[in-house]
């Protein structure tokens, strides 16, 4: 059974982006993997210490260790909240605000992936997670965390087509012919940037005139050449079209 959600959680300036949660299945299948890998280094590492007596001795016990508590602590901590086995899914471990996942709270979900992980078959875990509501075993509660999918999906992410149909925008030149340079705005900025085009008739007045000034400073010392007139709402539409264009 795949368990596969989606949640909305508070975002900067009262934009709210969606979180797919990651499914049981994507999980458990990143799980496997990491410990397959974990099994083949292990064994590797004991052939090796075979050949060197007492020393290999505490070779083995040191990466015993580290395979089994610091492998997915490290990956987690500085590779976007993913082991190998949750690359090769596309799901991460984020906050549950939906931040990069901090050292220490993959320090506790790890540690409590102990208890998770009785009787031998994640029994804990799964029914933790099935009785959350937004799919955290016991770790991901104790440490605030959410493993979510990170695979494209359609309904969670606007095409550039449906995007510029969505924007309503005034004509604009071609990039390439006003010789714009929007390289230095980050995909994370053209998507909020993105988000508030779409959903800027929801909100009042104030603070849609709020929000434009904010995103459109953030963005502002990163761009050369795109006209500031017309005002920020329409900096920002010509920002993004000369992102969809290039």
């Amino acid at each position: 059974m795949e368990l596969e959600d989606r949640i909305t959680v508070p975002g900067a300036e009262g934009l709210a982006p969606h979180l797919v949660l990651a499914g049981l299945g994507s999980r458990g299948v990143a799980v496997i993997t990491d410990l397959a890998i974990q099994t083949v280094a292990l064994f590797v590492v004991a052939l090796l210490a075979g050949l060197l007596g007492d020393p290999g001795v505490a070779l083995l016990a040191v990466t015993a260790f580290l395979l089994t508590t610091g492998y997915p602590i490290l990956f987690e901590t500085f590779w976007a909240g993913q082991t190998p086995g949750k690359a090769l899914m596309r799901i991460s471990v984020v906050a549950e605000d939906g931040s990069p996942v901090t050292f220490l709270a993959s320090v506790v979900r790890n540690l409590v992936r102990l208890v998770d992980a009785l009787p031998g078959v994640y029994a804990v875990g799964i029914v933790a997670m099935l009785a959350s509501g937004r799919s955290q075993r016991l770790g991901d509660l104790a440490a605030g965390t959410l493993v979510i999918s990170r695979a494209p999906a359609r309904s969670a992410n606007l095409g550039d087509d449906d995007v510029l149909a969505g924007l309503s925008m005034a004509p604009v030149l071609s990039p390439e012919v006003a010789g714009w340079d929007v390289a230095s705005v980050t995909t994370e900025e053209v998507a909020a940037i993105r988000t508030f085009l779409l959903r800027r008739g929801e909100l009042d007045p104030h603070h849609r005139a709020n929000l434009a000034q904010t995103l459109a400073f953030q963005v502002m010392h990163k761009v050369a050449g795109v006209p500031l007139d017309g005002g920020p709402e329409m900096f920002l539409e010509r920002i993004v079209a000369s992102k969809v264009t290039r």
